[in-house]
């Protein structure tokens, strides 16, 4: 998903010249379906096609040796050029540039026809929370955040709607694809995921303010100490309030450079809380371990953080300075595995709960809930009754009521954590 913007830009900069095709080549078994391509497609608004390359044969022919690869291809078919890895916009821009006449001249494609896109009052529902004696909600899809009643009821919507990146009143404000949220008195710290931006929204003024982020997307893993102005993020996925007397801090998912941030009210300044910024996973001093995609944060009332890393699909703690992994053993060892360490497999989660006896698990890509218990270090399955979801995306516990988005449902379920039964939490205007 980091490329997705840069290739919005030259589709937008080169129209029907540039013909941009998809290739899949999924690394978890739970992305292989065409179904499941199709609806990231829509929950990250592409509009280019995409070819479901499950068995490898594409990534096979052209060589690729690497997530993700961009290759150009000429009017006949012919290699151009070849970009691995992130951050080539510029270099493509000029590529396709001094190519763009022979394009032009030889080009026999027809237009693309768009897909119908989803209509519900939801669209990728990413994150759920309490807020008092209401919900807040992360509807990624469509752009917002919206306050329900415990009915269902929405009580207020929190953002145009629009994809854009705009501070100013809550109801003109842009975001694009939020997904965490913390609640903090009358405010909402926002991890703006595709404005690689941490927003606030001030319920008390109406107004949405950016604290963390330009909207660029950043490279850099150096983030120690740094204003909040001179920071481009990548992707942060998830935010988090540390229960601390003495300050007011937030934990902050930065997915993009697989590291931790810590930002500081008070400062306003983001530090780094752990995660040297390699794609690995490996334990030890926080800011020497090694992290994969972090999306996914819950920290206790005792001040412990539990994250999920979706890429090594591992379960972990940061604690006393030092982070340990719970469950998860590599890049690509995922499954649908209970018991211990090191047997026990999750597949790409996404989201979590933490309690201090247990943690619960959106196990995003095996559609499952799983329980982590503390004591036992055990994790397992909960057993779904009279319901399904599919790729979950995040889950809050309250008593024994989990409320989950239901992210490729559209839709919040509440799922009895004693029996696996299944309701919809109906959402409605």
């Amino acid at each position: 998903m980091q490329v997705i913007p840069d290739l919005e830009y030259l589709e937008h900069k080169f129209g029907e010249s540039l013909l941009i095709i998809g290739v899949h080549s999924a690394k978890f078994q739970g992305e292989q379906g065409s179904e499941r391509i199709l609806a990231a497609a829509q929950r990250f608004g592409l509009k280019h096609p995409v070819v479901n390359d499950s068995d490898f044969a594409i990534w096979k022919s052209f060589g690729v040796r690497a997530w993700p690869t961009l290759v150009l291809l000429g009017p006949d078919g012919k290699e151009l050029a070849r970009y691995s890895g992130e951050g080539h916009r510029d270099e493509i821009e000029k590529d396709v540039q001094k190519n763009i006449d022979l394009v032009t001249a030889k080009n026999s494609l027809e237009s693309l026809v768009a897909l119908d896109t989803n209509q519900s009052i939801l669209s990728f529902p990413s994150r759920i929370k309490p807020m008092g004696d209401d919900f807040l909600i992360a509807d990624s899809g469509h752009n917002r955040l919206l306050v329900v009643a415990p009915d269902g009821k929405i009580k207020t919507i929190l953002g145009s709607g629009v994809r854009g990146f705009k501070d100013g009143d809550i109801k003109t404000a842009e975001f694009n694809n939020p997904r965490g949220m913390e609640p903090f008195g009358k405010r909402i710290i926002v991890a703006d995921t595709g404005n690689h931006a941490l927003r606030e929204i001030n319920l008390e003024t109406g107004q949405v303010t950016t604290l963390v982020g330009t909207g660029k997307r950043g490279f850099t893993h150096n983030i120690l100490g740094r204003f909040s102005a001179e920071i481009d993020l990548a992707s942060p996925w998830d935010v988090a309030f540390i229960p601390d007397q003495r300050k007011t801090q937030f934990a902050v998912a930065l997915a993009g450079t697989h590291q931790l941030g810590l930002y500081d009210d008070e400062t306003k300044k983001l530090t780094l809380l752990a995660g040297n910024g390699r794609e690995d996973i490996a334990d030890g001093e926080a800011k020497e371990s090694e992290l994969a995609q972090p999306s996914g944060l819950s920290i206790t009332s005792a001040g412990v953080i539990y994250f999920v890393d979706a890429e090594s699909s591992a379960l972990r703690v940061l604690r006393n300075g030092k982070v340990e992994t719970l469950i998860g053993t590599g890049l690509f060892d995922f499954g649908h595995k209970d018991g211990k360490y090191p047997e026990a497999q999750l597949q790409h989660p996404q989201g979590l709960f933490a309690s201090e006896q247990k943690v619960y698990v959106a196990d995003t890509y095996n559609n499952a809930l799983r329980i982590y218990d503390v004591g036992t270090k055990t994790i397992s399955t909960l057993t779904l009754t009279e319901g399904t979801l599919s790729e979950p995306g995040s889950i809050w516990v309250q008593g024994n009521s989990a409320y989950v988005a239901d992210t490729n449902h559209h839709q919040i379920k509440i799922v009895d954590v004693k029996t696996g039964k299944v309701s919809d939490f109906l959402i409605r205007n």
